[in-house]
């Protein structure tokens, strides 16, 4: 399958980590209620952290804008705090493309045109195509259901009519997140980022848990209100025990290769 240039950079950059999805209704809890949600809430932070650090498996991917849309399998393996590597493959399981980060560098590998695309993440056509509100220095957990790691403010609340609680929580930075909490699984269920204007610019679902101690979603919905854009990821055969190293996200093209630095 053909892609164009502007799908793949949009591709990549939202890996970095739906139609949309109804807006959040919020009911009022009792004190007593509160205190228990926030007291697990604060256990599932605990038990996040000491979750293992790696993803290894395939990845059926999804991506859908406004210029265009497409899908692709491959195998994507992910280490904390932001380490990515995914391997787009033809129905043969050829390599047609290789997307690498480490949070602040990126490599994309188009391998039928012979060419390699990198650069940093800062690099103003990178954050272009990245949803407002992600933060590619954190991309494994974002992917994998979590927290990110850094001081944290729980500022409220509330029910869900459909079942969860949402957590009102005050990120690094300025920004907000408004989280649907379940904790009878101690399991986030959606993430939405709210800049410092108050604006809700990126909506995360999570589905599909697997049963074990520290599992990760196998799908991952994530819509960039702003671009209205949508990536889909749907994870299987996920390996039980993952080692990886920083030497793992590291890819040297062959020499003929055509290498193009993204600015």
């Amino acid at each position: 399958m053909l892609w164009c240039r502007r799908s793949i950079i949009l591709m990549a950059s939202l890996l970095l980590l739906a139609g949309c999805a109804g807006l959040p209704t919020f009911h009022g809890i009792s004190g007593e209620e509160e205190r228990e949600v926030r007291r697990r809430f604060n256990e599932m932070v605990a038990s996040q952290a000491q979750c293992p650090c790696c993803l290894d498996g395939a990845a059926h991917v999804t991506v859908k804008n406004l210029f265009s849309s497409g899908f692709i399998s491959g195998y994507l393996q992910a280490m904390s705090p932001s380490s990515l590597k995914f391997v787009g493959v033809n129905p043969l399981g050829q390599p047609l493309l290789i997307f690498t980060t480490n949070g602040r560098h990126f490599q994309y590998v188009a391998i039928e045109e012979g060419t390699v695309y990198q650069g940093e993440v800062s690099s103003a056509t990178f954050r272009k195509y990245t949803p407002e509100g992600f933060n590619p220095a954190f991309s494994y957990y974002w992917l994998t259901g979590r927290l990110q790691p850094g001081p944290v403010e729980l500022t409220g609340v509330s029910r869900d009519e459909q079942g969860g609680y949402w957590v009102d929580l005050l990120m690094a930075g300025g920004n907000r997140a408004l989280v649907l909490f379940e904790p009878e699984t101690l399991q986030i269920r959606r993430h939405i980022v709210v800049n410092s204007d108050g604006k809700r610019v990126l909506n995360i679902l999570y589905d599909q848990y697997g049963r074990r101690e520290c599992a990760v979603p196998r799908h991952i919905k994530v819509t960039s209100l702003a671009m209205d854009s949508v990536l889909e990821i749907r994870l299987d055969d996920l390996l039980d025990e993952v080692s990886l190293s920083r030497g793992d996200f590291e890819f040297s093209p062959p020499a003929a290769f055509k290498e193009v630095l993204v600015e």
